[in-house]
């Protein structure tokens, strides 16, 4: 209810008082909103690296269901139609969305690739073998699968990829892709082991000794 002046009229904001309420307002927007971002950032980490998780123990149901062989990269199926990974491990995984990166706004169907030395591309000429999980030396530090879809230069977008290519590899079809650092610079990577964890690109793909330390089996 507004008051009346003594002479009748009725007391209200002046434009400097209404000036500073929009000022004090906007100040704390400004306060508000990068923590409100650090803070979506941050839960979208969390929800991209339990997908990583999710997936990799959905490659162990894989493994433990066919002999301890890995599923490939990708396969030609009898009608001559090429199938991704993704499909495989679908059966193994409640939620399909799991193969989506929610911080990844340009895939549609795939954010995450697989090693490219530990996984075999069984369309690629001549290769016929895949993997076997008891193959690898260092499970703990070698790399399953994570967050991929750039070019060489990790800036230049590659959605809807399916393999992360070794760092002594190149780009030479179109399932293939460098790691995508979505995560404060950090990819999520699931370890052959089974563990999840957000690591640097300098920790694990640049300038190592040798170059693919942590992508050999």
């Amino acid at each position: 209810m507004s008051l009346k002046c003594p002479d009748g009229g009725r007391y209200g904001f002046t434009l400097i008082e209404l000036l500073v309420v929009i000022t004090i307002i906007a100040l704390l927007a400004a306060l508000l909103l990068p923590a409100l971002a650090r803070a979506q950032a941050k839960g979208q980490q969390a929800a991209c690296l339990n997908n990583t998780r999710q997936l990799a123990l959905a490659v162990f149901m894989y493994a433990g269901d066919n002999g301890d062989i890995l599923l490939p990269v990708a396969y030609t199926d009898a009608n001559g139609n090429d199938i991704g990974w993704p499909s495989l491990l679908d059966p193994y995984l409640k939620n399909p969305r799991i193969h989506l990166c929610p911080t990844d706004l340009v895939s549609t169907n795939n954010s995450y690739g697989l090693n490219e030395l530990g996984f075999v591309d069984l369309t690629d000429p001549g290769v016929t073998t895949p993997n076997r999980l008891t193959g690898f030396h260092t499970p703990t530090a070698t790399v399953m699968l994570g967050d991929i879809g750039t070019e060489a230069d990790f800036k230049t977008l590659r959605p809807d990829t399916l393999k992360m290519i070794a760092p002594g590899s190149v780009i030479n079809d179109s399932g293939d892709a460098r790691p995508a650092a979505r995560h404060s610079d950090r990819c999520d990577l699931g370890l052959m082991d089974g563990h999840a964890e957000p690591l640097p690109l300098k920790q694990f793909y640049l300038n190592q000794t040798p170059i693919n330390l942590w992508f050999t089996p």
